[in-house]
């Protein structure tokens, strides 16, 4: 009897889960999943490993390059094809942007019998549109459509980006599903969690006084994000209230091309305290009054707004994909145009001058996270999909449901 003989009868499918460099952000979903499937994954940081270990989750490593590199992606497609030989997967569930490409397509190779991707985004190819841009995301989406066309199903963050993909026939409707964001463990980040010494001691550790009120922004620092005019927000903001303080959390990207300039960070720390990169984000959100992300990047569902969401915040962020999965203008924060800091101004001004409407919009917020965005909703929408995919390929234990 074949491997994949016994796989169907005798024991739970196996499901190697692919990502990047922050592939651990799969973990906790992973963990959600164990009961139902015998989970390994495979990402691009040697130093994850122990990570996976101590979930007691098998971890391989392959090659990634950044950017755009011919033979470096021969490479990774080769070494991924030949790890998916050696273990043997039920099933391979791709996530980010080269990985869904490159891992699905070594998946079919191999001859995985359910192929899955996750595209969180569609990520910088889709924000600016200079002659470079043009070609390099026309190389993409014709690998991206070869590779959705060769999987069992193409998994979108958002209904907008599914809607795109689907227009421009880089996947087939037929194969699409949506799933929102990664999904946030709302009973951990609950602000009830959270006492007032707690919060004040946090404010303390980043420097913001009692009285002041704080604005933060969680990012990258890269121009895509908003960084800029988040900063010139800031300014506008103080000076009409000083009492108002603005706060920066996210590493530096010095690899990108949209990282800033020297006169852009020198702008940049005038007016806004930037922390570099931090662990304790739960705690940051804690300390804070609002939060903002004036991102024009093309993400899924940024994970920030799902945590700040789940922990009351009043939240303002850009009329957008994704963005708007998570924010209703005017229930839970404001929605404001893209690459516009005078409306980011004055909307950040409006819950400066309403702590009523702040408190309201962090109330609706937090509903919101606990209704749409919990982890274990996202779990089970995972789980219905891995079983309806399996279960076509006769893959499904003998007796599962």
């Amino acid at each position: 009897m074949s491997e994949r003989g016994i796989s169907k009868s005798n024991r739970a499918p196996l499901v190697l889960i692919v990502g990047g460099p922050d592939v651990d952000s799969r973990l906790d979903l992973m963990q959600h999943l164990r009961d139902d499937f015998c989970l390994s994954a495979a990402g691009t940081n040697l130093f994850l490993r122990a990570a996976f270990q101590q979930a007691v989750f098998a971890y391989d490593t392959y090659r990634l390059a950044r950017g755009v590199n011919p033979f470096a992606d021969m490479c990774t497609l080769l070494s991924l094809y030949r790890l998916f030989w050696r273990h043997r997967p039920d099933l391979v569930h791709a996530f980010d942007t080269k990985p869904c490409v490159f891992a699905r397509i070594a998946a079919r190779l191999a001859n995985v019998p359910v192929v899955v991707g996750t595209l969180p985004g569609l990520g910088s190819l889709y924000v600016y549109d200079g002659v470079t841009t043009r070609v390099v995301r026309a190389v993409y989406e014709r690998l991206q459509g070869w590779a959705s066309h060769l999987s069992d199903l193409t998994i979108f963050q958002n209904h907008e980006d599914a809607r795109q993909f689907v227009a421009k026939r880089i996947v087939p409707e037929a194969k699409i599903a949506v799933i929102p964001g990664s999904g946030v463990h709302t009973d951990l980040l609950d602000p009830a969690r959270v006492s007032q010494l707690e919060r004040e001691q946090a404010r303390a550790e980043l420097g913001v006084s009692s009285r002041m009120l704080l604005v933060t922004m969680v990012s990258r620092l890269i121009r895509s994000k908003g960084v800029m005019e988040f900063a010139v927000a800031a300014q506008t903001v103080r000076e009409r209230h000083l009492e108002v303080a603005f706060l920066l959390v996210g590493p530096a990207d010095e690899e990108s091309v949209d990282r800033l300039t020297p006169t852009e960070l020198s702008q940049l720390a005038r007016v806004v305290t930037w922390t570099g990169a931090r662990k304790d984000i739960p705690a940051v959100l804690a300390a804070s009054d609002i939060l903002v992300l004036p991102s024009f990047y093309r993400e899924g569902i940024p994970r920030v707004l799902l945590e700040a969401a789940s922990m009351g915040l009043p939240i303002v962020t850009t009329d957008s994909p994704g963005c708007r999965e998570v924010v209703e203008h005017g229930v839970n924060g404001f929605l404001v145009p893209p690459r516009d800091p005078d409306a980011l101004a004055q909307v950040i001004l409006h819950l400066v001058d309403e702590p009523e409407t702040r408190e309201r919009f962090g109330r609706a917020s937090r509903q919101r996270a606990v209704e749409r965005f919990d982890l274990s909703r996202i779990a089970d929408q995972t789980r219905s999909i891995y079983r309806e995919l399996l279960a076509r390929k006769g893959l499904l234990p003998t007796g599962g449901k």
